[in-house]
């Protein structure tokens, strides 16, 4: 279709490189003051598409680490704070993936609220249904690797993780731990740990706050890598629990 001489091609271009400036506000009121009244009505088309812009999400941005809201578990109003580690690590999956399902600072009360619904906080089905509820399909995944996590946050999503917090590295024991990688460098996981920052050598906790911390592959691995062995546990590399969510479309 030729282009008629003379004519401007498109409006859009005029409002990327708005401004605010007042020859474009009285260029904009020109326009506005030549426009039929037929269009200035509410229940115009083109009206109705521009509301319509406020109910779609925005794109998310892919940085690394990425951008993931931090839930500790202790500060839980329930009676689960010590336990919850899965249900925290999970709410902070989802509310990246769907930004404003949970409300305030305790979002992972609410969420472990639905877990609840559908048994203890610790079943890996139990976090699979909630998730699925919030309308995140997600599965556990037994045989995950680095590479897999690395994948995944490469899309944008984050890892929930499981892994075993009690013991030196020779000596791991206990029921495991939740925490959830939401970045990587050269050498180390960036994680969101809900139980606080963890001594990945040796065992434990060494302080209550774990946002945004570093956990080297070289000894996290070998703490989330593993399979039982006798009243321990070796390491089996291939052997990462994860939770694996698909990307919203």
């Amino acid at each position: 279709m030729t282009q008629e001489p003379g004519l401007l091609p498109d409006i859009v271009p005029f409002f990327e490189h708005w401004k605010g400036l007042p020859l474009q506000r009285a260029a904009v009121q020109q326009f506005w003051e030549a426009v039929p009244a037929s269009l200035k009505k509410r229940d115009a088309s083109w009206y109705q598409t521009w509301q319509g812009a406020g109910k779609q999400e925005q794109p998310r941005t892919l940085s690394n680490p990425l951008q993931v809201p931090y839930y500790s578990q202790r500060d839980s109003s329930t009676a689960h704070a010590m336990r919850m580690c899965f249900s925290s690590s999970c709410a902070m999956l989802l509310e990246t993936l769907k930004p404003g399902m949970l409300k305030g600072p305790n979002g992972d009360d609410t969420y472990l609220g639905r877990v609840l619904r559908y048994g203890d906080t610790t079943e890996a089905p139990n976090q699979i249904k909630a998730l699925a509820h919030y309308g995140v399909t997600a599965h556990l995944d037994q045989t995950c690797t680095p590479a897999d996590v690395k994948a995944q946050i490469d899309k944008g999503i984050p890892v929930p993780l499981g892994c075993i917090h009690k013991g030196g590295l020779g000596n791991l024991h206990g029921d495991g731990h939740w925490l959830i990688a939401i970045g990587y460098d050269a050498t180390n996981f960036i994680v969101h740990d809900p139980f606080g920052e963890m001594d990945v050598v040796n065992g434990g906790y060494v302080n209550n706050w774990g946002a945004r911390l570093r956990y080297s592959f070289k000894n996290f691995c070998r703490r989330w890598e593993v399979l039982p062995s006798g009243n321990s546990y070796r390491y089996a590399p291939g052997n990462g629990w994860a939770i694996i969510a698909q990307p919203i479309t």
